[in-house]
């Protein structure tokens, strides 16, 4: 039963590290080893935005003249309400350089995420392996069998919302790297996956969910992504 305990409060413990540390670590990697350039290199070929994002003219524009005309004239949807995340990255920028960094950004804080899950889940089940092995010779065994049927309910459940963190942001990134191909079929994988359709929304509803990739939520992501084809920046 102990190591059952151990186990779930391990996952409990891992997912709360990475929502607590992943946007450092993210941060981090971002500044001192250039990962967000990197993966924004990675992306640049890949990406065809889907509308309303490919606008030639908007996306050719610097940043900071765009935040200037925002602030004149109303700019057409989806800009004004991501103008502001895109000057964050610097206004010499051209909106589309912006938003491939601001994609490859929203991506490392993915794999940040994953990354501390993982790292603090494997180190506590070394530990807990250790105890496992000695409550399985010890009067409690039959116990420590009976309690890990109840405990494994509530630890599939921890699993669960770890999943539904990581697919509800990803579908963001897939969507806007292109209506077509690989990334369009994982997106509609993970809309249409038993996970979120049955644990997304009331996992939402609760309003418990961290947000990995703020600037772009799934409200923004329904709103302004409703299909068609895409355009290369």
């Amino acid at each position: 039963m102990l190591a059952g305990v151990l186990r779930l409060a391990g996952l409990l413990l891992s997912f709360g590290a990475a929502v607590h540390y992943h946007l450092k670590l993210a941060q981090w990697l971002a500044d001192r080893w250039g990962w967000a350039d990197s993966i924004a290199q990675f992306l640049k070929p890949l990406i065809k935005l889907p509308e309303p994002f490919n606008s030639p003219e908007i996306l050719k524009l610097p940043v900071g003249l765009l935040q200037k005309i925002s602030a004149q004239l109303p700019l057409p949807t989806p800009w004004q309400d991501i103008i502001a995340h895109l000057s964050l990255l610097g206004p010499h920028h051209t909106v589309g350089q912006a938003l491939n960094l601001l994609l490859a950004h929203g991506l490392l804080k993915i794999l940040a995420f994953l990354g501390i899950f993982l790292v603090v889940k494997t180190a506590v089940e070394w530990i807990v392996s250790i105890f496992a092995v000695i409550f399985r010779f010890s009067p409690l065994g039959p116990v420590d069998k009976l309690a890990g049927l109840v405990l494994g309910f509530f630890t599939g459940v921890v699993i669960i919302l770890v999943m539904i963190t990581v697919l509800v942001p990803l579908q963001v990134p897939l969507a806007l790297l292109g209506v077509q191909g690989l990334s369009a079929a994982l997106a509609k994988g993970i809309s249409t996956s038993f996970f979120m359709a049955h644990f997304g929304p009331p996992l939402q509803h609760l309003d418990i969910l961290p947000p990995l990739i703020p600037e772009f939520s799934s409200q923004f992501l329904f709103k302004h992504i409703p299909g068609g084809p895409g355009t290369k920046i």
